[in-house]
């Protein structure tokens, strides 16, 4: 029988007239005919071309379902360096620890600016300002963590909700990162009282509302 790597295996993904593979305890099953696989996706989550083994723990059937379908090989126990590290660095799961800090930070410095407008309290001010340095750290490596798990946990699959969740993650990084230049650049920017000043602010408080619905998207992802 043929015998796949796992980077064959995922040249089967079922997408533009290609069969649909999928790995289970070392045997690859061809699911291509089965309409619960149409288009290489299953229940909007898995796709073809990877290994069931783990991911059937938490079906809600056991692996005899897959059974059914044909086999058309056997898939390899050795990996390569590159698919050994990159297992590696997902099961550390960095997305869902990193993204938590640019939320709380983001919020952080929408909330100190919002108590300095409305009590004129110096250390509001600066409180704000060091948490928009937290949040000018931390966001770029959320939106990486997350590109990484996009890429590789999620095949690259595409809908709206992975497309609003790249979208916004941009538009995340350029508020913050407006912000942070701005501040660095004009220390008073928001004691000075001027348009600029609620401009500055307007952007600084518009980080609550994005990662808020950032947040509701990677839910979405998460438990559909």
């Amino acid at each position: 029988m043929k015998i796949f790597t796992e980077r064959e295996l995922k040249a089967f993904d079922g997408r533009d007239g290609r069969p649909a593979y999928a790995a289970y305890e070392g045997k690859v099953y061809d699911v291509s005919g089965s309409p619960l696989w149409k288009n290489g996706v299953h229940a909007s989550r898995h796709v073809a071309g990877e290994d069931m083994s783990q991911l059937l723990s938490n079906a809600p059937h056991d692996e005899k379902v897959l059974m059914k379908f044909p086999v058309v090989g056997e898939l390899s126990q050795q990996k390569s360096f590159r698919e050994i590290l990159i297992r590696r660095i997902e099961n550390f799961h960095f997305h869902p620890v990193l993204v938590h800090f640019s939320i709380a930070y983001s919020i952080g410095a929408s909330l100190f600016s919002m108590l300095y407008i409305l009590t004129e309290e110096g250390s509001f001010e600066k409180a704000s300002y060091y948490m928009l340095i937290l949040a000018f750290l931390a966001a770029p490596p959320a939106g990486l963590s997350g590109l990484f798990s996009w890429v590789v946990t999620y095949e690259r699959t595409m809908s709206k909700t992975y497309l609003r969740k790249i979208l916004y993650t941009i538009v995340l990084i350029a508020v913050v990162t407006l912000c942070f230049v701005w501040r660095v650049n004009d220390p008073n920017i928001l004691i000075s009282k001027t348009y600029f000043s609620y401009l500055y602010l307007g952007m600084m408080v518009s980080q609550t509302p994005i990662v808020i619905f950032l947040g509701y998207l990677g839910g979405k992802i998460t438990f559909r």
